[in-house]
Protein backbone atom coordinates (compact mmCIF):
# COMPACT_ATOMS: atom_id res chain seq x y z
CA UNK A 1 0.00 0.00 0.00
CA UNK A 2 1.63 3.18 -1.21
CA UNK A 3 1.81 6.31 0.87
CA UNK A 4 2.88 9.80 -0.08
CA UNK A 5 6.54 10.67 0.30
CA UNK A 6 5.57 13.37 2.82
CA UNK A 7 3.66 10.87 4.99
CA UNK A 8 6.48 8.33 4.88
CA UNK A 9 8.93 11.06 5.89
CA UNK A 10 6.71 12.14 8.81
CA UNK A 11 6.21 8.54 9.98
CA UNK A 12 9.96 7.94 10.00
CA UNK A 13 10.86 11.23 11.71
CA UNK A 14 8.06 10.96 14.29
CA UNK A 15 9.34 7.52 15.30
CA UNK A 16 12.90 8.84 15.58
CA UNK A 17 11.71 11.79 17.69
CA UNK A 18 9.75 9.50 20.05
CA UNK A 19 12.75 7.21 20.52
CA UNK A 20 15.37 9.97 20.51
CA UNK A 21 13.60 12.17 23.06
CA UNK A 22 13.27 9.14 25.37
CA UNK A 23 17.00 8.44 24.99
CA UNK A 24 17.84 12.07 25.82
CA UNK A 25 15.60 11.99 28.89
CA UNK A 26 17.48 8.90 30.10
CA UNK A 27 20.84 10.49 29.37
CA UNK A 28 20.00 13.70 31.26
CA UNK A 29 18.65 11.87 34.32
CA UNK A 30 20.48 8.71 35.34
CA UNK A 31 18.24 7.54 38.14
CA UNK A 32 20.41 4.43 38.48
CA UNK A 33 24.25 4.63 38.41
CA UNK A 34 24.60 2.10 35.60
CA UNK A 35 21.56 3.33 33.67
CA UNK A 36 22.13 5.01 30.31
CA UNK A 37 21.08 4.59 26.72
CA UNK A 38 23.67 1.85 26.20
CA UNK A 39 25.32 -0.53 28.61
CA UNK A 40 28.44 -2.46 27.63
CA UNK A 41 27.94 -1.62 23.96
CA UNK A 42 24.35 -2.87 23.68
CA UNK A 43 20.99 -1.21 24.16
CA UNK A 44 19.44 -1.55 27.59
CA UNK A 45 16.08 -3.45 27.60
CA UNK A 46 14.16 -0.31 28.66
CA UNK A 47 15.42 1.47 25.55
CA UNK A 48 14.73 -1.49 23.28
CA UNK A 49 11.09 -1.52 24.42
CA UNK A 50 10.65 2.08 23.27
CA UNK A 51 11.72 1.07 19.74
CA UNK A 52 8.57 -1.11 19.59
CA UNK A 53 6.45 1.33 21.59
CA UNK A 54 7.31 4.10 19.10
CA UNK A 55 5.86 2.04 16.23
CA UNK A 56 2.63 1.49 18.22
CA UNK A 57 2.40 5.22 18.89
CA UNK A 58 2.48 5.98 15.17
CA UNK A 59 -0.92 4.28 14.97
CA UNK A 60 -2.26 6.63 17.66
CA UNK A 61 -0.69 9.60 15.87
CA UNK A 62 -2.56 8.53 12.75
CA UNK A 63 -5.82 8.13 14.71
CA UNK A 64 -5.35 11.70 15.98
CA UNK A 65 -5.10 12.85 12.32
CA UNK A 66 -1.48 14.01 12.57
CA UNK A 67 -0.86 12.78 9.02
CA UNK A 68 -3.85 14.54 7.47
CA UNK A 69 -3.27 17.54 5.27
CA UNK A 70 -6.07 19.58 6.86
CA UNK A 71 -4.25 19.37 10.22
CA UNK A 72 -0.81 20.10 8.80
CA UNK A 73 -2.00 23.22 6.95
CA UNK A 74 -3.49 24.81 10.08
CA UNK A 75 -0.65 25.81 12.48
CA UNK A 76 -2.90 26.23 15.55
CA UNK A 77 -4.77 22.96 14.97
CA UNK A 78 -1.47 21.23 14.18
CA UNK A 79 0.09 22.39 17.46
CA UNK A 80 -3.00 21.41 19.46
CA UNK A 81 -2.90 17.92 17.90
CA UNK A 82 0.83 17.62 18.71
CA UNK A 83 0.03 18.43 22.36
CA UNK A 84 -2.63 15.69 22.41
CA UNK A 85 -0.28 13.19 20.74
CA UNK A 86 2.46 13.94 23.28
CA UNK A 87 0.06 13.51 26.21
CA UNK A 88 -1.27 10.23 24.77
CA UNK A 89 2.27 8.88 24.26
CA UNK A 90 3.35 9.52 27.87
CA UNK A 91 0.02 8.59 29.52
CA UNK A 92 -0.26 5.23 27.73
CA UNK A 93 3.34 4.43 28.72
CA UNK A 94 2.50 5.22 32.37
CA UNK A 95 -0.71 3.13 32.24
CA UNK A 96 1.14 0.19 30.65
CA UNK A 97 3.79 0.44 33.36
CA UNK A 98 1.12 0.49 36.10
CA UNK A 99 -0.83 -2.49 34.75
CA UNK A 100 2.07 -4.75 33.81
CA UNK A 101 4.48 -3.94 36.65
CA UNK A 102 7.26 -4.93 34.23
CA UNK A 103 10.90 -4.01 34.83
CA UNK A 104 11.11 -3.00 31.15
CA UNK A 105 9.37 0.29 31.97
CA UNK A 106 11.24 3.25 33.45
CA UNK A 107 9.92 3.94 36.98
CA UNK A 108 11.37 7.46 37.30
CA UNK A 109 8.66 10.14 37.08
CA UNK A 110 11.27 12.79 36.35
CA UNK A 111 12.51 10.88 33.30
CA UNK A 112 8.95 10.59 32.02
CA UNK A 113 8.33 14.30 32.62
CA UNK A 114 11.51 15.21 30.76
CA UNK A 115 10.52 12.83 27.96
CA UNK A 116 7.13 14.52 27.58
CA UNK A 117 8.68 18.01 27.49
CA UNK A 118 11.39 17.02 25.00
CA UNK A 119 8.88 15.19 22.81
CA UNK A 120 6.54 18.19 22.72
CA UNK A 121 9.31 20.68 21.98
CA UNK A 122 11.05 18.64 19.27
CA UNK A 123 7.81 17.58 17.55
CA UNK A 124 6.61 21.19 17.51
CA UNK A 125 9.85 22.59 16.11
CA UNK A 126 10.18 19.83 13.53
CA UNK A 127 6.60 19.82 12.26
CA UNK A 128 5.75 23.53 12.43
CA UNK A 129 9.10 24.90 11.30
CA UNK A 130 11.50 22.36 9.79
CA UNK A 131 8.90 20.43 7.74
CA UNK A 132 7.32 23.57 6.30
CA UNK A 133 10.76 24.90 5.37
CA UNK A 134 11.70 21.59 3.71
CA UNK A 135 8.46 21.46 1.73
CA UNK A 136 8.97 25.02 0.55
CA UNK A 137 12.52 24.25 -0.58
CA UNK A 138 11.50 21.00 -2.26
CA UNK A 139 8.67 22.74 -4.12
CA UNK A 140 11.28 24.92 -5.81
CA UNK A 141 13.15 21.86 -7.09
CA UNK A 142 10.08 20.16 -8.66
CA UNK A 143 9.93 17.50 -5.95
CA UNK A 144 6.16 17.85 -5.71
CA UNK A 145 3.99 14.87 -6.63
CA UNK A 146 2.89 15.14 -10.27
CA UNK A 147 -0.89 14.61 -10.45
CA UNK A 148 -3.72 14.76 -12.95
CA UNK A 149 -7.17 16.18 -12.14
CA UNK A 150 -10.08 14.05 -13.35
CA UNK A 151 -13.10 16.29 -13.91
CA UNK A 152 -13.53 19.81 -15.24
CA UNK A 153 -15.62 21.45 -12.54
CA UNK A 154 -15.55 24.54 -10.40
CA UNK A 155 -13.92 22.47 -7.67
CA UNK A 156 -11.24 21.24 -10.06
CA UNK A 157 -10.48 24.79 -11.24
CA UNK A 158 -10.25 25.98 -7.67
CA UNK A 159 -7.97 23.09 -6.74
CA UNK A 160 -5.60 23.91 -9.61
CA UNK A 161 -5.62 27.61 -8.73
CA UNK A 162 -4.75 26.90 -5.07
CA UNK A 163 -1.98 24.47 -6.07
CA UNK A 164 -0.44 27.14 -8.30
CA UNK A 165 -0.60 29.71 -5.48
CA UNK A 166 0.79 27.44 -2.74
CA UNK A 167 3.91 25.72 -4.00
CA UNK A 168 4.41 23.96 -0.66
CA UNK A 169 1.15 21.99 -0.97
CA UNK A 170 3.11 18.95 -2.18
CA UNK A 171 1.29 18.53 -5.51
CA UNK A 172 1.96 19.79 -9.02
CA UNK A 173 -1.04 19.61 -11.36
CA UNK A 174 0.14 18.44 -14.79
CA UNK A 175 -3.21 18.36 -16.59
CA UNK A 176 -6.96 17.71 -16.59
CA UNK A 177 -8.85 14.69 -17.91
CA UNK A 178 -12.59 14.59 -18.58
CA UNK A 179 -15.07 12.22 -20.17
CA UNK A 180 -15.99 14.72 -22.93
CA UNK A 181 -14.55 16.90 -25.67
CA UNK A 182 -12.89 19.93 -24.20
CA UNK A 183 -10.83 23.05 -24.74
CA UNK A 184 -7.05 22.88 -24.79
CA UNK A 185 -6.43 24.27 -21.30
CA UNK A 186 -8.11 24.56 -17.91
CA UNK A 187 -6.68 27.10 -15.46
CA UNK A 188 -3.51 27.20 -17.58
CA UNK A 189 -2.93 23.39 -17.44
CA UNK A 190 -3.45 21.25 -20.57
CA UNK A 191 -6.42 19.01 -21.28
CA UNK A 192 -5.06 15.45 -21.54
CA UNK A 193 -8.12 13.64 -22.86
CA UNK A 194 -10.52 10.99 -21.62
CA UNK A 195 -9.74 9.15 -18.31
CA UNK A 196 -9.75 5.93 -20.34
CA UNK A 197 -6.46 7.17 -21.81
CA UNK A 198 -4.84 7.40 -18.37
CA UNK A 199 -2.54 4.35 -18.81
CA UNK A 200 -1.14 5.89 -22.02
CA UNK A 201 -0.47 9.38 -20.62
CA UNK A 202 1.18 8.24 -17.35
CA UNK A 203 4.60 7.61 -18.86
CA UNK A 204 4.24 10.51 -21.29
CA UNK A 205 3.80 13.05 -18.46
CA UNK A 206 5.47 11.08 -15.64
CA UNK A 207 2.27 11.15 -13.56
CA UNK A 208 2.35 9.96 -9.94
CA UNK A 209 -1.27 10.28 -8.83
CA UNK A 210 -4.79 11.52 -9.49
CA UNK A 211 -7.44 13.66 -7.83
CA UNK A 212 -11.08 13.04 -8.83
CA UNK A 213 -13.15 16.24 -8.80
CA UNK A 214 -16.32 15.29 -10.63
CA UNK A 215 -19.68 15.56 -8.82
CA UNK A 216 -21.62 14.13 -11.79
CA UNK A 217 -20.13 10.63 -11.64
CA UNK A 218 -22.43 7.74 -10.76
CA UNK A 219 -21.35 5.40 -7.96
CA UNK A 220 -20.43 2.75 -10.54
CA UNK A 221 -18.29 5.12 -12.64
CA UNK A 222 -16.66 6.55 -9.53
CA UNK A 223 -15.68 3.10 -8.25
CA UNK A 224 -14.39 2.11 -11.71
CA UNK A 225 -12.19 5.22 -11.72
CA UNK A 226 -11.00 4.49 -8.18
CA UNK A 227 -10.06 0.94 -9.18
CA UNK A 228 -8.18 2.22 -12.24
CA UNK A 229 -6.27 4.93 -10.35
CA UNK A 230 -5.38 2.65 -7.44
CA UNK A 231 -4.13 0.01 -9.86
CA UNK A 232 -1.97 2.58 -11.67
CA UNK A 233 -0.79 4.78 -8.78
CA UNK A 234 -1.58 2.89 -5.57
CA UNK A 235 -3.80 5.76 -4.33
CA UNK A 236 -6.39 8.33 -5.41
CA UNK A 237 -8.05 11.37 -3.79
CA UNK A 238 -11.81 11.77 -4.28
CA UNK A 239 -14.01 14.86 -4.14
CA UNK A 240 -17.44 13.91 -5.48
CA UNK A 241 -21.12 14.22 -4.61
CA UNK A 242 -21.32 10.43 -4.51
CA UNK A 243 -18.64 10.26 -1.80
CA UNK A 244 -20.10 13.16 0.24
CA UNK A 245 -21.04 10.91 3.16
CA UNK A 246 -17.33 10.06 3.58
CA UNK A 247 -16.27 13.68 3.09
CA UNK A 248 -18.47 14.68 6.05
CA UNK A 249 -17.04 11.97 8.31
CA UNK A 250 -14.01 11.94 10.56
CA UNK A 251 -12.20 9.96 7.87
CA UNK A 252 -12.09 12.97 5.54
CA UNK A 253 -9.10 15.17 4.86
CA UNK A 254 -8.86 18.44 2.95
CA UNK A 255 -6.83 20.01 0.18
CA UNK A 256 -6.90 23.65 1.24
CA UNK A 257 -10.54 23.67 2.49
CA UNK A 258 -11.86 21.27 -0.19
CA UNK A 259 -12.88 18.01 1.56
CA UNK A 260 -11.73 14.72 0.04
CA UNK A 261 -11.12 11.09 0.96
CA UNK A 262 -8.12 9.00 -0.03
CA UNK A 263 -8.39 5.43 -1.26
CA UNK A 264 -5.46 2.99 -1.35
CA UNK A 265 -5.12 -0.54 -2.59
CA UNK A 266 -6.39 -3.36 -0.38
CA UNK A 267 -3.45 -4.47 1.82
CA UNK A 268 -2.23 -7.81 0.50
CA UNK A 269 1.20 -8.24 2.09
CA UNK A 270 1.84 -11.49 3.94
CA UNK A 271 2.83 -9.52 7.04
CA UNK A 272 -0.48 -7.64 7.20
CA UNK A 273 -2.52 -10.77 6.47
CA UNK A 274 -0.66 -12.60 9.25
CA UNK A 275 -1.31 -9.72 11.69
CA UNK A 276 -5.00 -9.61 10.76
CA UNK A 277 -5.52 -13.34 11.19
CA UNK A 278 -3.55 -13.61 14.45
CA UNK A 279 -5.34 -10.57 15.89
CA UNK A 280 -8.79 -11.86 14.90
CA UNK A 281 -8.14 -15.40 16.15
CA UNK A 282 -6.60 -14.28 19.46
CA UNK A 283 -9.27 -11.70 20.30
CA UNK A 284 -12.20 -13.94 19.29
CA UNK A 285 -10.83 -16.90 21.27
CA UNK A 286 -10.20 -14.67 24.27
CA UNK A 287 -13.69 -13.19 23.88
CA UNK A 288 -15.31 -16.64 23.87
CA UNK A 289 -13.41 -17.69 27.01
CA UNK A 290 -14.05 -14.40 28.81
CA UNK A 291 -17.74 -14.28 27.87
CA UNK A 292 -18.40 -18.01 28.33
CA UNK A 293 -20.67 -17.44 31.39
CA UNK A 294 -22.85 -15.10 29.28
CA UNK A 295 -22.82 -17.51 26.33
CA UNK A 296 -23.87 -20.47 28.47
CA UNK A 297 -26.54 -18.47 30.35
CA UNK A 298 -27.98 -17.17 27.08
CA UNK A 299 -28.13 -20.66 25.56
CA UNK A 300 -29.99 -21.98 28.62
CA UNK A 301 -32.42 -19.01 28.63
CA UNK A 302 -33.23 -19.45 24.92
CA UNK A 303 -33.77 -23.20 25.28
CA UNK A 304 -36.05 -22.84 28.31
CA UNK A 305 -38.08 -19.87 27.08
CA UNK A 306 -39.12 -21.06 23.59
CA UNK A 307 -39.09 -24.14 21.41
CA UNK A 308 -36.49 -24.47 18.69
CA UNK A 309 -32.69 -24.53 18.36
CA UNK A 310 -30.38 -22.30 20.40
CA UNK A 311 -28.52 -21.05 17.34
CA UNK A 312 -29.84 -19.44 14.19
CA UNK A 313 -27.59 -20.69 11.37
CA UNK A 314 -28.10 -19.47 7.82
CA UNK A 315 -25.95 -18.97 4.75
CA UNK A 316 -24.46 -15.52 4.21
CA UNK A 317 -22.20 -14.17 1.48
CA UNK A 318 -18.54 -13.86 2.43
CA UNK A 319 -15.26 -12.89 0.78
CA UNK A 320 -15.37 -12.91 -3.04
CA UNK A 321 -19.08 -13.79 -2.92
CA UNK A 322 -18.54 -17.25 -1.43
CA UNK A 323 -21.29 -18.47 0.95
CA UNK A 324 -20.64 -19.59 4.52
CA UNK A 325 -22.73 -20.70 7.49
CA UNK A 326 -23.42 -17.69 9.70
CA UNK A 327 -24.16 -18.12 13.44
CA UNK A 328 -26.32 -16.09 15.82
CA UNK A 329 -28.28 -16.82 18.96
CA UNK A 330 -31.93 -17.34 18.00
CA UNK A 331 -33.86 -14.25 19.09
CA UNK A 332 -37.16 -14.93 17.28
CA UNK A 333 -39.77 -17.66 17.34
CA UNK A 334 -38.99 -20.73 15.29
CA UNK A 335 -40.09 -20.35 11.66
CA UNK A 336 -40.09 -16.54 11.71
CA UNK A 337 -37.85 -16.46 8.63
CA UNK A 338 -40.50 -18.36 6.64
CA UNK A 339 -43.23 -15.79 7.28
CA UNK A 340 -44.60 -14.31 4.04
CA UNK A 341 -44.76 -10.84 5.62
CA UNK A 342 -41.01 -11.00 6.24
CA UNK A 343 -40.42 -12.10 2.63
CA UNK A 344 -42.35 -9.02 1.48
CA UNK A 345 -40.23 -6.86 3.80
CA UNK A 346 -37.09 -8.31 2.22
CA UNK A 347 -38.37 -7.46 -1.28
CA UNK A 348 -39.12 -3.89 -0.13
CA UNK A 349 -35.68 -3.69 1.49
CA UNK A 350 -33.96 -4.67 -1.76
CA UNK A 351 -36.08 -2.15 -3.69
CA UNK A 352 -35.15 0.61 -1.23
CA UNK A 353 -31.48 -0.29 -1.68
CA UNK A 354 -31.76 0.11 -5.42
CA UNK A 355 -33.43 3.51 -4.97
CA UNK A 356 -30.79 4.55 -2.41
CA UNK A 357 -33.36 5.21 0.28
CA UNK A 358 -32.70 5.12 4.01
CA UNK A 359 -32.93 1.51 5.19
CA UNK A 360 -33.04 -0.29 8.53
CA UNK A 361 -33.03 -3.85 9.81
CA UNK A 362 -35.83 -6.16 8.69
CA UNK A 363 -37.46 -7.17 11.96
CA UNK A 364 -41.04 -8.28 12.61
CA UNK A 365 -41.23 -7.50 16.33
CA UNK A 366 -44.22 -9.84 16.74
CA UNK A 367 -41.84 -12.79 16.37
CA UNK A 368 -39.15 -11.53 18.76
CA UNK A 369 -39.14 -13.53 22.00
CA UNK A 370 -38.77 -11.85 25.44
CA UNK A 371 -35.25 -13.27 25.74
CA UNK A 372 -34.60 -12.24 22.13
CA UNK A 373 -35.57 -8.63 22.83
CA UNK A 374 -33.01 -8.45 25.64
CA UNK A 375 -30.13 -10.12 23.79
CA UNK A 376 -30.73 -8.01 20.67
CA UNK A 377 -30.63 -4.78 22.67
CA UNK A 378 -27.19 -5.64 24.06
CA UNK A 379 -25.86 -7.44 20.94
CA UNK A 380 -25.56 -10.75 22.82
CA UNK A 381 -27.27 -12.48 19.88
CA UNK A 382 -24.24 -11.56 17.74
CA UNK A 383 -21.64 -13.22 19.98
CA UNK A 384 -21.69 -16.63 18.20
CA UNK A 385 -20.15 -14.83 15.22
CA UNK A 386 -16.88 -15.17 17.15
CA UNK A 387 -17.05 -18.84 16.07
CA UNK A 388 -17.16 -17.67 12.45
CA UNK A 389 -14.05 -15.60 13.14
CA UNK A 390 -12.25 -18.61 14.63
CA UNK A 391 -13.14 -20.64 11.52
CA UNK A 392 -11.79 -17.90 9.26
CA UNK A 393 -15.13 -17.16 7.53
CA UNK A 394 -15.28 -13.70 9.09
CA UNK A 395 -13.03 -11.06 10.62
CA UNK A 396 -13.70 -8.94 13.70
CA UNK A 397 -13.94 -5.84 11.48
CA UNK A 398 -15.24 -5.80 7.92
CA UNK A 399 -18.37 -5.33 5.78
CA UNK A 400 -21.74 -6.59 6.97
CA UNK A 401 -22.44 -10.12 5.63
CA UNK A 402 -25.68 -10.34 3.60
CA UNK A 403 -28.06 -13.11 2.50
CA UNK A 404 -27.59 -14.52 -1.00
CA UNK A 405 -30.91 -12.97 -2.18
CA UNK A 406 -29.70 -9.47 -1.29
CA UNK A 407 -26.25 -10.05 -2.81
CA UNK A 408 -27.75 -11.14 -6.15
CA UNK A 409 -29.74 -7.88 -6.44
CA UNK A 410 -26.79 -5.62 -5.67
CA UNK A 411 -24.89 -3.61 -8.29
CA UNK A 412 -21.35 -4.57 -9.23
CA UNK A 413 -19.80 -1.73 -7.21
CA UNK A 414 -21.75 -2.81 -4.09
CA UNK A 415 -20.21 -6.27 -4.28
CA UNK A 416 -16.67 -4.89 -4.29
CA UNK A 417 -16.83 -4.47 -0.52
CA UNK A 418 -16.57 -8.25 -0.28
CA UNK A 419 -13.01 -8.22 -1.58
CA UNK A 420 -12.22 -8.76 2.13
CA UNK A 421 -13.76 -10.99 4.80
CA UNK A 422 -17.09 -9.76 6.26
CA UNK A 423 -16.91 -8.57 9.86
CA UNK A 424 -18.74 -8.81 13.17
CA UNK A 425 -18.68 -5.02 13.13
CA UNK A 426 -17.40 -2.35 10.82
CA UNK A 427 -17.18 1.31 9.96
CA UNK A 428 -20.82 1.05 8.83
CA UNK A 429 -21.81 0.13 12.41
CA UNK A 430 -20.48 3.38 13.85
CA UNK A 431 -22.77 5.35 11.53
CA UNK A 432 -25.79 2.99 11.45
CA UNK A 433 -27.59 4.81 14.30
CA UNK A 434 -27.46 8.12 12.40
CA UNK A 435 -30.60 9.22 10.58
CA UNK A 436 -30.40 9.61 6.82
CA UNK A 437 -27.74 6.94 6.22
CA UNK A 438 -28.63 5.10 3.02
CA UNK A 439 -27.59 1.67 1.82
CA UNK A 440 -25.13 3.26 -0.64
CA UNK A 441 -23.63 5.23 2.26
CA UNK A 442 -23.06 2.07 4.29
CA UNK A 443 -21.42 0.39 1.26
CA UNK A 444 -19.11 3.39 0.83
CA UNK A 445 -18.06 3.07 4.48
CA UNK A 446 -17.26 -0.62 3.88
CA UNK A 447 -15.26 0.13 0.73
CA UNK A 448 -13.41 2.96 2.44
CA UNK A 449 -12.48 0.59 5.30
CA UNK A 450 -11.22 -2.09 2.90
CA UNK A 451 -9.02 0.53 1.18
CA UNK A 452 -7.66 2.05 4.36
CA UNK A 453 -7.73 -0.71 6.97
CA UNK A 454 -4.97 -0.65 9.56
CA UNK A 455 -4.56 -1.64 13.25
CA UNK A 456 -5.43 1.86 14.53
CA UNK A 457 -8.67 1.96 12.50
CA UNK A 458 -9.59 -1.56 13.69
CA UNK A 459 -9.10 -0.49 17.30
CA UNK A 460 -11.22 2.66 16.80
CA UNK A 461 -14.07 0.64 15.26
CA UNK A 462 -13.99 -2.03 17.99
CA UNK A 463 -13.98 0.55 20.79
CA UNK A 464 -16.75 2.51 19.03
CA UNK A 465 -18.85 -0.65 18.73
CA UNK A 466 -18.37 -1.43 22.42
CA UNK A 467 -19.63 2.07 23.24
CA UNK A 468 -22.71 1.54 21.03
CA UNK A 469 -23.44 -1.73 22.86
CA UNK A 470 -22.98 -0.12 26.30
CA UNK A 471 -25.33 2.67 25.20
CA UNK A 472 -28.02 0.08 24.40
CA UNK A 473 -28.14 1.05 20.69
CA UNK A 474 -26.80 -2.18 19.22
CA UNK A 475 -30.18 -3.11 17.75
CA UNK A 476 -30.63 0.33 16.12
Amino acid sequence: MKRSRATLYLLATDWMIIVGSFALALHFRRFSPEMNIVSRYHLIPEMSLVFIYGVVMLGFFSALSLYKRKIQLSPFQHFFTIVKATAVTVVIYILAKSFTKSDLFIPSRLVLLQWGILLLVVLTIHRLMVVRLLFTLLSKTDMRRRVVIIGDTEGASRFIKECNKKADCGMLVIGVMEDADHADTVQSVPFLGDPAMLPEVISLYNLEGAVICNPALTHQKLMNLVEQCVRLFGWVDIHSDQSSTLQRSGSADAHFDIPFVRMHGIPNSLLYKAYKRIFDFTVSLGGILLLSPILISTAIAIKRSSSGPVFYAKERVGKDGKPFLFYKFRSMAQGADQDETRNEQIRNFIQNQQQDETTSKIVNTAYVTPVGKFIRKWAIDELPQLLNVLKGDMALVGPRPVPQAEYEHEDDWHRRRFAIEPGCTGLWKLHATRTGVTFNDSVLYDIFYSRNMNPALDLMIILGTIWIIISGKADG
